[in-house]
């Protein structure tokens, strides 16, 4: 009987244990939270202090201090295009600031790449890093006028390859006319690399608009040579100075721009049509009297001829008397003696005494 008790009170027994640590736990658990909810706080308290006290330790092993007062300097440079010029920013022994003041040479699409030196620079507190790749002149500007700032130093980059130009530099010659014929002219001229296309408008007699419609030299140097447009339009001439910096784009832009306005012109040859044509006029009205004049001519002449050979001919009376009288047998009658100057067919009769009665009057004038 008791055996059986026994065995039913065991598993309780059992359980006094568990019931005593669980109320235990209840019982302390009121004066346990606020200390579990700090322990991640101290945990990363104790982890960050480590980790910046090596992270300030690094920093002071990689930036050295620099042998240079504190306070700004400028230095300079040969990049691709021409001299980078650079502001560099000294504070308790570092560079702190890295600016460029002016690089208005270099290709804008390399100097913004070239630029992330500026800070690669600040990083590594030294000018002596990479170059950045295909900006690499303009990167050895950046880079050299650093060291100028710092050190006074001059550096002598390399020069880049000179590029050529797709065909020799020729300035077109050009005359103003009178007179443009109003309208919408295009004409295209050889640039640095290649073709130069350019709009011309004409209206009233005056250039009014011109717009580059396409152009195969880069973007940098066309835009500098597109300051020759505005002096064309203000002084209504393409006879206007070349850009420096961008004479072969700014050539070709003006040499177009001639080719362009010579369609618009007035040829010198229409000009002076109508006075050719009054001339040839002339010239026609002239021909006619200059040709008339052989054909009067032929009309005298005969004039004359007509008149001597009668006088010539004319055997007077009296002479034709005398000579019947020496020669009365041999001479027949209007026969003329042969040491005559003109002797008379021997046919030829006598002139009627009518024809002959103004004959003594010439007679008594020879004597």
């Amino acid at each position: 009987m008791n055996k059986k008790r026994s065995n039913t009170l065991l598993p309780l027994v059992q359980l006094l244990p568990a019931a005593a640590a669980a109320a235990a736990v209840l019982f302390a658990l009121p004066r346990t939270v606020p200390v579990l909810a700090a322990v991640p706080e101290r945990l990363t308290a104790v982890v960050e202090q480590p980790v910046e006290a090596a992270s300030s330790e690094a920093e002071e092993e990689a930036l050295p201090k620099l042998p240079y007062a504190d306070g700004v300097y400028v230095g300079s440079s040969r990049g691709y295009g021409g001299t980078v010029r650079v502001q560099v920013t000294m504070e308790n022994g570092s560079i702190t600031e890295v600016e460029i003041l002016d690089a208005s040479h270099e290709t804008k699409q390399f100097l913004r790449r070239a630029k992330r030196l500026l800070t690669t620079v600040v990083d590594a507190q030294s000018w002596e890093v990479d170059a950045v790749s295909e900006a690499t002149y303009t990167s050895r500007g950046i880079l050299g006028a650093v060291q100028n700032a710092l050190t006074g130093e001059v550096v002598n980059n390399p020069l880049p390859p000179q590029p050529k130009p797709a065909a020799p530099l020729v300035v077109e010659e050009f005359t103003a006319p009178s007179t443009y014929l109003d309208g919408i002219y295009t004409a295209e001229a050889m640039g640095f690399e290649g073709q130069i296309t350019v709009q011309v408008t004409v209206a009233e007699d005056k250039i009014t608009d011109i717009t580059i419609l396409s152009a195969e030299d880069e973007e940098e140097y066309l835009s500098r040579a597109k300051q020759v447009i505005p002096a064309i339009l203000e002084g209504q001439s393409p006879n206007v100075d070349a850009v420096s910096g961008a004479t072969y784009s700014s050539t070709g832009i003006l040499n177009a721009v001639k080719l362009a306005l010579a369609k618009a012109a007035v040829a010198p040859a229409e000009e002076a049509d109508p006075e050719q044509a009054a001339s040839e006029e002339v010239v026609e009205e002239v021909a006619p009297s200059e040709a008339a004049e052989p054909e009067e001519t032929p009309v005298t002449v005969p004039t004359v001829e007509v008149v001597q050979p009668e006088e010539k001919r004319t055997v007077p009376t009296w002479f034709k008397e005398v000579w019947q009288q020496l020669f009365p047998a041999d001479a027949p009658d209007g026969s003329e003696p042969a040491s005559s100057e003109e002797v008379l067919p021997t046919s030829e009769t006598a002139l009627p005494p009518e024809e002959t009665g103004t004959e003594p009057e010439t007679e008594g004038a020879a004597e």
